[in-house]
């Protein structure tokens, strides 16, 4: 009974030590490890920002030349969330995103090499095996993984497939599933490998340019976001003090409203569309960049940031 016991549980020692290896091996647990660093503090900022709006949390407020700095609003606490968030994840994605770029960029040079190992007479695993001894740069370590996992029992299918999935570009998939239909074919897997090449070569040359074109909308938007904050500030410290007239219905009666709306209320309402305005033209911005909403967390994170300081600092009173 007792060698049972101890047989299972060294079962699920193996099982467990199998899984971190799958999860380490296939980049998941990196993710995972941002997902929590992430969310967690995102969840403790949201959680203060329903404290101080119930009043369990009292705004600090601090004197200065211009008005009154208030730390602390429940509004505070929700673009706090929101950077952390984006901070962390969108920091996650750009690494990731400059690393696999340079990946994109030595896996020709690696495919180059397959078919070369091809064509001096070696099978397809020990061309990989072969190749995991070489040095393609940050594509290296990735390479190693394939080996390994070869090593360990996987198939080479199995193992492309695993990386194709840790990268997960479009130039990758394509060549992976190029070359995996090619060895299943039995075709002239050399002759293969050189056209994936040259494919993937040329695929890259596009994005770079592509990537290169979009640039310029990029920098048109980061343009409109400063020129949109420059005219509030303006707005907020020149013209609409100057069109208060009478106390507490200073800027509503300037504006031809019955209601008792104040400077600050102003203020405010500016604050709020700046924010939701900066947030979506961080998103459009990734859009522009790479093709997708992910790349745009960075983008939303720094004109966020921007926002917030502004109105905090220079604004004041929100």
């Amino acid at each position: 009974m007792k060698k049972i016991k101890d047989k299972e549980k060294e079962e699920d020692v193996v099982k467990k030590s199998n899984f971190i290896k799958r999860m380490t091996m296939t980049g998941q647990l990196t993710r995972l490890i941002i997902y929590i660093s992430s969310i967690v503090p995102t969840i403790i900022c949201v959680i203060l920002a329903i404290f101080s709006l119930i009043g369990i949390i009292q705004p600090l407020r601090i004197s200065s030349g211009d008005g009154t700095i208030l730390i602390g609003t429940p509004t505070d606490f929700i673009v706090i969330a929101l950077l952390v968030f984006s901070g962390v994840y969108g920091m996650y994605e750009f690494s990731r995103i400059r690393r696999v770029r340079k990946i994109d960029t030595r896996f020709p040079d690696f495919i180059r090499d397959l078919a070369e190992s091809r064509r001096a007479g070696m099978t397809f695993t020990k061309a990989i095996m072969y190749s995991a001894k070489g040095d393609y740069g940050v594509l290296t370590p990735e390479i190693q993984k394939i080996a390994r996992q070869i090593s360990w029992g996987s198939s080479v299918e199995d193992a492309l497939k695993s990386f194709a999935g840790r990268v997960n570009t479009k130039l990758i998939k394509r060549t992976i599933s190029l070359i995996i239909e090619a060895s299943r074919s039995g075709g002239n897997v050399a002759d293969v490998l050189d056209a994936a090449t040259k494919d993937a070569r040329e695929l890259k040359l596009l994005e770079s340019e592509r990537r290169a074109g979009m640039l310029s909308y990029v920098a048109v938007i980061y343009v409109g976001m400063g020129v949109f904050l420059l005219i509030i500030i303006v707005l907020c410290k020149s013209l609409l003090p100057s069109m208060i007239t009478e106390g507490s219905e200073g800027v509503s009666s300037a504006l031809g409203k019955p209601s008792s709306m104040t400077l600050t209320d102003v203020t405010s309402l500016f604050y709020y569309a700046a924010l939701v305005q900066t947030g979506g033209m961080g998103i459009i911005a990734g859009v522009f960049e790479e093709g997708d909403i992910i790349s745009g967390v960075k983008h939303m994170f720094i004109m966020i940031l921007v926002s917030w300081m502004i109105f905090k600092f220079l604004v004041t009173g929100v």
